[in-house]
């Protein structure tokens, strides 16, 4: 059987300076997030998101990295990107507000000034969507096989990570979001503080 798989990758590294996020007339992000993490609950994928979090770590055993936790305060975040980019047929890193991956971050987090470094993969899958039961693998292989996805999958720089996937009508979309230490900034330097949930 033919399949498609459509992928995505942002990465961004620290971040010091403020950086202008605009204002728009539309759902802010934060609302955006909390209405699609209620709504794609119907159409999660569960069992494809622990598979993705263990092919993750895995993968990391392999290369001699250490694993990943569980990224519980950006699960919803990855879970309603994941259900964005199903309500509006795209496969991409900006949300239908028009917020891009940093910004979505930002968002979350209040419009911090700093961030800690984090990274994105996405996916759509249109063949055999989550009934297929190689499905996290047919994902995960092509991540692999993408340098830029393949490098936020063995970044030291990450030490959690936040999977969610939707499917609807035959089509699964996934999105894993990555994160470094939290940061703090104390007069005006950054240093690494200990995890701190985000809402």
């Amino acid at each position: 059987m033919r399949y498609k798989i459509l992928l995505g990758s942002v990465v961004i590294a620290f971040i010091g300076l403020a950086v202008f996020t605009p204002s728009f007339a539309r759902e802010t992000y934060v609302a955006l997030v909390s209405r699609l993490t209620d709504a794609a609950r119907a159409v999660e994928q569960t069992t494809v998101e622990m598979q993705l979090f263990e092919l993750a770590n895995n993968f990391r055993r392999s290369k001699g990295l250490p694993a990943l936790a569980k990224d519980e305060a950006l699960q919803g975040a990855a879970l309603a990107h994941a259900m964005d980019m199903m309500q509006h047929k795209y496969m991409g890193h900006n949300a239908s507000t028009g917020h891009d991956f940093d910004g979505r971050m930002r968002a979350l987090r209040g419009g911090a000034m700093v961030l800690p470094s984090m990274g994105e993969n996405a996916a759509r899958l249109t063949h055999g969507g989550a009934e297929a039961p190689d499905a996290a693998r047919r994902i995960f292989e092509q991540w692999v096989k993408s340098a830029p996805h393949r490098q936020a999958l063995s970044s030291r720089d990450y030490v959690k990570v936040a999977t969610g996937v939707v499917v609807q009508g035959g089509v699964l979309y996934a999105d894993q979001i990555f994160s470094g230490p939290d940061v703090k900034v104390n007069f005006g330097r950054a240093e690494e503080s200990p995890a701190t949930t985000l809402y």
